[in-house]
This record gives structure tokens, C-alpha cells and sequence, in this order.
């Protein structure tokens, strides 16, 4: 799974910003990030890429006074199942 999903991020990120944070830990992308209030993802070239990218980055980067989290993007029906196996039912 190559997609991220980038937390913890201020309100005031924008997608250059997060484009510099991964520039300067030569960590490349491919594609555009999709940022959105509070978080965003982008897609790394391979898996290899995106745990590099976790691994470097994941609560060691701060950005506008947070430190962002990095981690595999979970598909939202992936997350409904995984969540419901944990359930007490």
C-alpha cells in the first residue's frame, strides 16, 4: 500500500508545505497531496517509499507547531470491518 495519510496537521497546512517537509527528507511522491482540514494523503512511487516516509517522518517533523503523523491510509470500508471485529458484541 504505496497511499499515506498525513494527521495532526494545522489548519493553516497547505499542499507546498507538505510538498517542502517530503523535499527535504528526499522522500519523493507521486502525485499531488490532497490536503484537507487537519490532514491530507499523497501516494509514494512504492511500498518501500511509503514506509521510509513513515519511518522519517512520523511525529519527528513539525509543521506550523505540530508534529505530524504519518501512516498507512486505511480504506474508510477497511476501517468500518476492522473496527466492528474489535467491537464487544
Amino acid at each position: 500500500m504505496n497511499k499515506l495519510y498525513l494527521g495532526n496537521l494545522s489548519e493553516n497546512a497547505v499542499p507546498s508545505d507538505l510538498e517542502t517537509v517530503f523535499k527535504d527528507a528526499k522522500i519523493p511522491v507521486s502525485g499531488p497531496f490532497l490536503v484537507k482540514t487537519g490532514y491530507a494523503f499523497v501516494d509514494c512511487p512504492d511500498e518501500s517509499w511509503a514506509l521510509k516516509a513513515i519511518e522519517a517522518l512520523s511525529g519527528k517533523v513539525e509543521l506550523h507547531g505540530k508534529l505530524i503523523e504519518v501512516e498507512h491510509s486505511v480504506p474508510k470500508r477497511q476501517r468500518f470491518w476492522e473496527s466492528a471485529e474489535k467491537a464487544p458484541w
